[in-house]
C-alpha cells in the first residue's frame, strides 16, 4: 500500500459540537423549531446543500446556507478537537513516505484552518474539498481525482471514513475502506444495514497496524 486517504469531520477532527450548534441555530432562525440528534445525524458526510433540501425544504437553501456558514465560521476553532493520536498516526505516515491525503466534503476555507490550527497541513500530499469538485462522496470520482494526483492506483491505497457516504465512495472505488469506531455517524446498531467496509478500526493507530498487514510500501 502506497497511501492512505482519509475523511476529516467526524475521522480526523471531533466536528459534532459544531455541526450540531450550526444546524440548530440555522433551523430555529429560519423555521422557529428545533432539530432531533437522529436528524443531525442524518447529516453527517452529505453535501450541505442536500442536507438543507430535505432538512428544511421549505427555505430557500441559499440563504440557510449562508446562515449556517457565518454561524459556524464565528464559533469554529472553538468547537472542534482533534481526535487522540492523529497528528501522532499522520506523522508516522508521513515519515515511512506513505501519501497522506485528505478527501473531504467541507469547504477549502474551513478545511484549512482546521489543519492549520493543529499543525496537520505539512502532513499532507493532497487536500480535496467541496470547493474543488462538482461531484461528491458517495461518488467515486472524488477518490479517483485524488488517487490521480498522488499517482496511485486503488489497490494500493486505503480509504478512512466514518459515514456511510464514506464507505460507499471507498468500495466504489476499489480502494481497502475502513470504517472508524469513534464517531457517530454510523452507530452500531445500524451496521447490518449499511455497506460493508473491508475493515473496522477502534482507534486511529490501528491504521499503522493495517499499514503492517498490507504493506503500505514507501512512494518513491
Amino acid at each position: 500500500m502506497k497511501a492512505v486517504l482519509f475523511d476529516l469531520d467526524g475521522t480526523l477532527i471531533d466536528t459534532n459540537d459544531l455541526i450540531s450548534d450550526s444546524w440548530r441555530h440555522t433551523v430555529m432562525t429560519h423555521t422557529g423549531r428545533g432539530v432531533t440528534d437522529d436528524e443531525i445525524r442524518r447529516t453527517m458526510g452529505e453535501v450541505l446543500r442536500d442536507s438543507m433540501l430535505w432538512l428544511i425544504p421549505d427555505v430557500d437553501p441559499d440563504e440557510a446556507l449562508e446562515t449556517y456558514r457565518m454561524y459556524q465560521r464565528g464559533i469554529l476553532l472553538d468547537k472542534v478537537k482533534i481526535y487522540d493520536g492523529v497528528e501522532e498516526v499522520l506523522r508516522t505516515l508521513h515519515e515511512s513516505g506513505c501519501k497522506n491525503a485528505v478527501v473531504t466534503s467541507r469547504l477549502r476555507t474551513s478545511t484549512g484552518k482546521i489543519l492549520a490550527h493543529y499543525g496537520l497541513t505539512d502532513l499532507f500530499d493532497v487536500v480535496l474539498t467541496a470547493s474543488d469538485t462538482d461531484t461528491f462522496k458517495p461518488d467515486p470520482e472524488p477518490l479517483f481525482i485524488v488517487l490521480d494526483a498522488l499517482d496511485v492506483e486503488p489497490e494500493d491505497a486505503i480509504f478512512v471514513g466514518d459515514t456511510v457516504h464514506d464507505i460507499e465512495a471507498g468500495l466504489a472505488a476499489g480502494v481497502f475502506t475502513v470504517l472508524v469506531d469513534w464517531s457517530r455517524a454510523v452507530p452500531p446498531e445500524e451496521r447490518d444495514k449499511a455497506p460493508k467496509p473491508d475493515a473496522v478500526i477502534e482507534k486511529i493507530e490501528d491504521i499503522l497496524a493495517l499499514r503492517n498487514t498490507l504493506k503500505i510500501e514507501e512512494v518513491e
